[in-house]
């Protein structure tokens, strides 16, 4: 996997994870809340039956005797049942139920001026709710405390506390999953503009289809208009080439003239160059005029189609041309750029061939175009000098140079090399084009 593979931000991972900890964060709160619910209910409901029970005990006391004289239920006789009382007088006595055995109540610290509760230790490891009120009952005062045990009561909410947990967490997994179906489900109305991405690469299609969902809708669009404007600015970047050639025609024919008239062989030599610029960048818009921006190379036709302009552009001298082609229909190649790098090898072997001129392209993991001719060929020491802009063998006679120095700035765009060999098949040149295809 390569560094920009590892680094790509999956949305369905990231709204997996969003929803996922926003799911788990508003359950737990959920539970959370509903976990204080059940608590403090339970303990509301638990003081309010010893409250019921405090006013039974008070009710049943005889101050002068500081006794409790009528029987109560059997949970406050049994020895540490989890149900207990403790009456504490101002004089420090203290009335205690049977079934505290020998321990007493904790009781916090301070004046008792209205009732409270809380939680405390108790016998046998219990958790006892401990309510206390003070009361006046005959003219005396003292304060009540009683006691029940809440550990079963506790000890059961949570455990559904838990089970709420496990079920909450079932919820968010069964949550995920019907999301992430959704999720590819709604991903899937995105193939087709994928599809069309794809034959726009390899030329098939011009545009990408606008049937998709409202919220990529935009940005296919736009897509759209980049490519129709790029197709634009190509388009006008190649006839601007072929409108200035055809003007700068006659003020060229116009100064070659002045020059023959003035005899300044000088002026007439530049005139004359320029000329053949012009009308080798004439050759050019011709050979190219057949590409369409933004459109992938198809090699047998494309191929087919240069060998014909050429031939034609060289009729004069009855060249016999010779095509081999062994590559798949479309190749994954600007079809402009192609046609001009072919386009300027072949005008270049049909310039300097006497008889023949052989064309051969391959495609495997790489593009491999090759030209060959039965010309004079270039001296070994001189091909280097050829691939640099602007020069050339003659310098009375427009030659290789700028044809071949553009293809070599084209190839070098696309990460390819540019050779010139001796033809052995032919005698001439033989130029080896190589282009990476990956």
């Amino acid at each position: 996997m390569s560094s920009r593979d590892s680094k790509t931000v999956s949305l369905e991972r990231s709204l997996s994870w969003g929803m996922g900890v926003l799911l788990l964060v508003v359950l737990m709160a959920l539970l959370s809340i509903a976990a204080w619910i059940g608590r403090e209910s339970a303990i509301q409901f638990a003081l309010s039956r010893l409250h019921h029970d405090a006013e039974a005990i008070i009710s049943s006391m005889d101050m002068q005797k500081r006794k409790v004289l009528r029987s109560l239920p059997p949970i406050y006789t049994q020895p540490l049942s989890g149900h207990y009382y403790m009456i504490v007088f101002p004089d420090g006595q203290k009335l205690l139920s049977r079934s505290l055995w020998d321990q007493e109540l904790v009781l916090e610290r301070g004046d008792v001026d209205g009732p409270r509760y809380w939680l405390a230790p108790g016998p046998r490891e219990q958790q006892l709710l401990i309510w206390q009120a003070p009361y006046e009952k005959d003219g005396q005062r003292f304060s009540i405390a009683i006691a029940e045990d809440v550990a079963p009561l506790l000890q059961a909410i949570s455990h559904f506390l838990w089970i709420g947990v496990v079920a909450s967490l079932a919820a968010v997994l069964l949550m995920l999953a019907v999301q992430r179906v959704v999720i590819r489900r709604a991903f899937a109305r995105l193939d087709p503009v994928r599809q069309d991405l794809r034959e726009v690469r390899v030329g098939r299609r011009s545009q990408v289809g606008e049937d998709v969902p409202a919220e990529v809708l935009p940005v296919v669009r736009e897509f759209n208009r980049l490519l129709d404007t790029w197709k634009e600015h190509q388009e006008r970047s190649r006839n601007a080439v072929g409108n200035l050639a055809h003007a700068l025609k006659a003020p060229l024919s116009l100064i070659a003239r002045q020059g023959e008239r003035s005899g300044d062989s000088q002026l007439r030599q530049q005139a004359q160059t320029m000329q053949q610029l012009v009308e080798r960048e004439l050759k050019r818009a011709r050979i190219t005029g057949r590409a369409v921006a933004g459109k992938h190379f198809r090699p047998e036709e494309d191929l087919a189609d240069i060998v014909e302009t050429v031939h034609t552009l060289y009729r004069d001298k009855e060249l016999e041309f010779e095509l081999e082609v062994d590559a798949p229909e479309s190749l994954a190649v600007d079809q402009n750029d192609m046609l001009e790098m072919a386009g300027n090898l072949l005008d270049n072997a049909a310039k300097w061939a006497s008889h023949r001129v052989h064309t051969q392209l391959l495609a495997g993991s790489e593009l491999v175009l090759i030209v060959e001719d039965d010309g004079p060929g270039i001296a070994p020491e001189q091909r280097e000098v050829l691939l640099a802009r602007g020069q050339k063998l003659d310098e009375n006679q427009l030659g290789h140079g700028l044809g071949l120095a553009i293809v070599n700035d084209i190839v070098r765009q696309y990460g390819g090399e540019l050779r010139l060999e001796d033809s052995a098949r032919l005698g001439g040149l033989r130029t080896v084009l190589l282009l990476p295809l990956a």
